[in-house]
This record gives structure tokens, sequence and C-alpha cells, in this order.
């Protein structure tokens, strides 16, 4: 596609994709939130949308309460920044192959049985447009057993052994709030897509890639991934690894404190100005994991005698410990305004609203699209498709 940078500009991540018309099919978080992605890089992308609309428009909660498909927090969020169609696949494939022919990148997260009995297989696309770029991701991936099998985020998480790491060691495992896995999965879809229209505009040739939301997940489970190897096994932890290493409460909140290593341990110390800390009883690492219930009881005492405020004027001195933040003061955090990571987009049936991302900083940010109405582009890019037809 013909850049539309005027010549000479400076290029900037915001318009890195502005070449590229996506096409998306989803129905899920992954597969979407590679697109907004994309979108966000500059991409065209174009969401391809049953009559009823994506199913993450009917996810709550919605303004006001009021169930609205253009006011799903989840559509505004995930589909900023997209163009909307609407089209019935299963009965007209050929307008969206048609689509295609236009398209520099494919993302969708519907399975092969699915896509290839209506002409979409990547074999038959690839056949009438040899440089287009496919991305499918689904729970397991195109080959093996499970290739077929249906999977939510939360199958995903106990699959690929995050849930077997979450959570405290003497109760049930925990999942992550939300669909950590999609969107994690969407992330790495993300990746793989740029890295392959690179290599197609290296070579001219269009490239598949197969991703498999479990993969990602038990690639992402940081030390414990390659302890496997090892043939060790990771245990839950809690939200306190150790009295130096954990989430205490404090007035009104809570609070990560981090002091594993002696520099560390010395700052403790003189944050807490508590006396006890100084006994030789906790004067290394060993000593202090040994009284580790002590040590615990008596950092309790003392954070719960700070409020949150008092507790991030010491992390802004270097003092080791990290406030939980509350979703409104995070909208308020002056790190995400300084650097437009929340940024307020004009929503024609949402109103103001504020969107978050993209996850990378711009010298110039872009003012951002709001996530689509529905069918708002069938006129611009179905509606010549269907009159070549005719």
């Amino acid at each position: 596609m013909a850049t539309s940078r005027p010549p000479g500009a400076k290029r900037v991540m915001n318009d890195s994709l502005a070449d590229l018309l996506v096409v998306e099919l989803s129905c899920s978080a992954a597969a979407a939130f590679a697109g907004r992605l994309c979108a966000d890089a500059g991409a065209r992308v174009v969401l391809v949308e049953p009559p009823a609309g994506h199913p993450l428009r009917h996810e709550g909660p919605f303004l006001r309460d009021e169930p609205n498909l253009e006011t799903s927090a989840a559509h505004l969020h995930i589909n900023a920044g997209k163009r909307s169609v609407t089209l019935d696949v299963e009965a007209d494939a050929e307008t969206l192959a048609g689509l295609l022919q236009r398209a520099d990148v494919f993302l969708t997260d519907l399975p092969a049985p699915v896509l290839d009995p209506l002409g979409l297989s990547w074999r038959a696309l690839r056949g009438s447009t040899p440089a287009l770029v496919m991305t499918r991701v689904t729970p397991f991936g195109d080959t093996g057993p499970y290739r077929r099998y249906a999977a939510t985020n939360l199958a995903c998480l106990a699959l690929g052994g995050q849930l077997k790491i979450t959570g405290d060691p003497d109760r049930p495992p925990l999942s992550n709030f939300g669909a950590q896995a999609e969107y994690q999965a969407g992330l790495s879809a993300f990746a793989g897509t740029v890295a392959n229209v690179l290599l197609r505009d290296a070579t001219g040739d269009g490239e598949y890639l197969d991703l498999s939301v479990l993969d990602v997940v038990a690639t992402n489970l940081e030390h414990r991934s390659p302890a496997l190897n090892l043939g060790l096994v990771a245990n839950r932890a809690g939200l306190s690894v150790s009295a130096t290493y954990g989430v205490y409460p404090c007035a009104g909140g809570w609070v990560h404190l981090t002091a594993f290593s002696p520099p560390l341990w010395e700052r403790l110390k003189e944050m807490t100005q508590v006396s006890a800390l100084e006994d030789e009883r906790f004067a290394t690492q060993a000593a202090r994991l040994e009284r580790n219930d002590e040590l615990q009881a008596m950092l309790t005492e003392w954070t719960i005698s700070k409020t949150s405020d008092e507790l991030r004027a010491l992390a802004l001195r270097g003092y080791p410990l990290t406030v939980a933040e509350t979703p409104e003061r995070l909208l308020r955090c002056e790190q995400w305004r300084d650097r437009a990571f929340a940024r307020e987009v004009e929503h024609p049936a949402a109103g103001r609203v504020t969107v978050l991302g993209p996850p990378w900083l711009e010298e110039q940010p872009a003012p951002g699209r709001p996530a689509p109405l529905l069918g708002e582009a069938n006129g611009e890019y179905l509606a010549p498709l269907v009159e070549t037809r005719g």
C-alpha cells in the first residue's frame, strides 16, 4: 500500500504501519488486541463484525449501566482506532475474500475448520494474494491433539501452568483478572505479525503465523519455564514470597515492599526507623528468612501505621516500596499524563472517554481514533466490492 506520510516526513511509531491495510476477523480478545496495537502503530484496521456486532460489544460494563453495543467498556478499549464493517461471513465469504485481496494482513482467531470450507484457508488466500500476511491465534494452534478443542482464557492459564504458580500455597490456585492469557497472546501476535510483514517486504512472499494461546502462557512464566528443563516444579508463594518481598496492608490500601538484597535492606531500615531491625537476628538474608514470621509482623505493624500518601512520598524519595494503586488514581497519575498514555477521545455514542495506550512513547502523540460505530465503514470498504460483483 502507498504511504500516507508526506515525502521526507519523520517516521514515528504511531505511523510506522501506515502503509498497511489490516483486516481483522475475531471473536475474542487475542486477535482483537493484536488489531488494536496495529491500529496504534498507524495501520488501517478494518474489523469485520457479524451484523449483531463483535462479541466484545456485548460484554459489560456499559456506560451508565445501560446495555448498548456502542458503549461497552471492552469495545471502547480494544477496538479503539479501528474501522467497522458488518458482514455475515458464512453467507458471503466472497466479499471477505475480495476485501482480503486488497489487504496486507489478515488477523483472525477463527480456526481452520470454520474458515477452510468458506474458501478462506491460508492455502487458498495465498493463491489469490501471494503477498498476504496471515496471523491466526487459537487456544492450541493448528497442530497437535488439542488443535480442534475450544478453550476459555481460564483453561489456557491452567494448562499453561500459570494457575499452578498463582495464589497462596495452602489455598486453591488463583486466576489473574480478566483475559490475561488472551491479551498476552495478542501482544505476541502483534509482534509476530510485524516480523512477518518485514519478512514479506524483504522477500515479496506472504507469511503465515500459527499462534497458540497455550504456548504463549507457558513461555511467560518467568523463571518457572526454564526450571521445567531441570525437572523442578514451582509452587505458589502467595502475595509475600518472604517478609522482605511481599504485599502488606497500609492505612487505606496495600503496599509492596522489596528489600531482598543487602543494599535494599539497608534502605528499608532507614525508611522504617524501626530500631529492632538493627538486631543481629536480622543481620543476614538467611537470618531474616529463618525469622520470617517475626519480621513480617514487625513490618506489618509499621505499614498499617502509614497512609498510602505517606508511602507514595517515601517511594518518590527512592525507598524500596510501591503502593498498589486504584484505577481511579491511575487515571490521574502524573506518569501516565506525562507520557500521554491515558488519552481522551470523543466518541459519537459514548461521549468523551479515556483510552489507554499505546504502550510506547511518541514525541508527538497522535490524538487517536475512538472505537468505531457498528458498520460505519461499510460504504467505504464493502460497497465497492459488491458493486464490482454486481
